[in-house]
């Protein structure tokens, strides 16, 4: 049995992980899915004061005041940044990293820093009140290549999505994340996403046959994958 802490992506919270963690429990796991700073049912704590280093915070004070260890960490998309941090911060409590079609910081530089001008230039139009705006279904359409969201996963989405507080992608990584670098990692690509799979030499790769929210659209995939992982 593993202990395996789930952080979903932008605009999502614990309640994304609902169709895996009875999955990953029934596999005889310890599973906490975990809400950052400004999602899910605490979206009313988030404020322009809401950064990356907060979410890297709400990670580390998870694992740290539930008393967890040997952790396998599983990040999807944006927060691979904070996760990377808090791995980073507590390698003691960390026995693996994993990485779900992830954002991955680089030292020194916000998320912002390390994508093209132009694409920060379109989620800064969408910005209102602080947060970027959860993205409609046709940019997701234009920009996710073979999703597979339903639409109803798209509803279901809509009804408990949350705007990201954009200093969350303003907010630079740490300039020495050494220490995550000696930990165990383990990427997992979906397959459907556009573009080539990162070049991890340094990480296990596996490739998963779903689109960019697994955890929505092949739970039971998924699932198997992060059992298989975190007995590895």
């Amino acid at each position: 049995m593993s202990t395996i802490v789930l952080v979903g992506g932008s605009f999502l919270g614990a309640w994304a992980w609902e169709r895996v963690t009875p999955l990953l429990t029934a596999h005889g796991h310890q599973v906490h899915p975990l809400t950052l700073t400004g999602f899910g049912d605490r979206a009313h704590l988030g404020s322009p004061a809401t950064t990356l280093t907060t979410h890297a915070r709400d990670i580390t004070a998870a694992i740290e005041y539930a008393d967890l260890r040997e952790v396998v960490l599983v990040a999807h998309s944006y927060s691979g940044a904070p996760a990377t941090i808090a791995a980073n911060a507590i390698p003691d409590r960390i026995a693996r990293v994993v990485y779900l079609a992830a954002s991955l910081p680089e030292p020194g530089r916000s998320l912002f820093d390390i994508i093209p001008a132009s694409t920060v230039e379109a989620i800064m139009e969408t910005v209102q009140d602080g947060r970027v705006a959860v993205m409609s279904d046709e940019i997701i359409d234009a920009n996710f290549g073979d999703h597979g969201l339903t639409a109803e996963d798209f509803a279901w989405l809509r009804a408990r999505g949350v705007g990201q507080p954009v200093g969350t992608l303003q907010d630079p990584a740490p300039d020495d994340l050494g220490a995550v670098r000696k930990l165990p990692r383990t990427y997992i690509v979906c397959a459907g996403d556009p573009g080539d799979p990162p070049d991890l030499p340094d990480h296990d790769m596996v490739v998963l046959d779903s689109g960019h929210w697994p955890m929505i659209t092949r739970p039971v995939e998924l699932a198997r994958v992060l059992d298989e992982t975190a007995r590895s």
